[in-house]
């Protein structure tokens, strides 16, 4: 199970890929799409958290949810920028993707095409730590992404 640090770093690193082989930077709204969709399925905790429903890895953890938040930001977006509408919705829909991919990995795997429950990316083969060695490494992976971006003067304490 990655956690958010983990969809975050995923992200970024595909961001930098983006970059590098693109020769452009990738502009800051572009990137908080980026960041944001990389974590917004993991949004459905908190349905857990303030409902008591528990639905984690369903509907947000589908190839439909990508596509419709997506358009969702699309023509919201299109409405105000137009030029910008595409682009948004594009690091969005990546940043989602990113996070499917990552979660696609663990043995729970995903309903990729929700609502067709019998179709998911699972990899019963590979092995996962307790929930508690997941979240120390989480931490670790956030605190080395943090202090990368203080070495780099990106951030300032």
């Amino acid at each position: 199970m990655v956690f958010a640090f983990g969809h975050l770093i995923g992200a970024w690193l595909i961001g930098k890929l983006i970059e590098i082989v693109g020769k452009r930077k990738i502009s800051q709204n572009s990137w908080f799409f980026l960041l944001a969709g990389s974590i917004l399925p993991d949004l459905d905790y908190l349905f857990n958290l303030f409902f008591k429903i528990n639905f984690h890895r369903t509907m947000s953890h589908s190839f439909f949810f990508a596509v419709i938040i997506s358009l969702i930001v699309y023509y919201g977006f299109n409405l105000i920028c137009k030029r910008k509408a595409m682009n948004y919705a594009y690091f969005l829909f990546t940043g989602i993707l990113i996070h499917l991919t990552l979660d696609a990995f663990s043995p729970q795997g995903i309903p990729l095409l929700w609502p067709f429950p019998l179709f998911f990316a699972t990899h019963p083969y590979l092995e996962t730590s307790s929930n508690i060695a997941d979240a120390v490494m989480d931490m670790f992976l956030g605190t080395t992404w943090i202090f990368y971006l203080w070495l780099k003067n990106k951030i300032q304490f």
